[in-house]
């Protein structure tokens, strides 16, 4: 039943998103600020419920996070809550495996 799966993949984005302080995404920023794809739920989830969205452009190759009404490019950034979720395309390239390596090494690096 594609219902009963459509309204799983929503709970789940909901559960993934709403226990925590901060968003970090892998993905793609469309012309219309949503992200690509499947990805992009839970980024505008986390737009809705004012969570920190980071999202890491892998054709631009550079960070943003969302503003009021707009993505503004950042330099690296640093998960600071203990709660906080990822997530990202499957379509991970040579850019998104190393924003998540460099992520996690400038936030956890003791």
């Amino acid at each position: 039943n594609t219902g009963r799966l459509f309204k799983k993949i929503l709970q789940s984005i909901w559960h993934q998103i709403n226990c925590v302080e901060e968003v970090f995404v892998v993905g793609k920023i469309l012309d219309d600020n949503t992200v690509k794809g499947g990805t992009g739920w839970g980024a505008e989830f986390s737009k809705l419920c004012n969570k920190p969205l980071h999202v890491f452009d892998q054709e631009q190759g550079s960070w943003f996070k969302w503003g009021v009404n707009s993505w503004k490019k950042e330099k690296q950034p640093k998960i600071r809550c203990k709660n906080f979720a990822g997530t990202g395309t499957r379509f991970l390239n040579t850019n998104g495996k190393k924003a998540i390596k460099d992520l996690f090494e400038a936030s956890f690096k003791k």
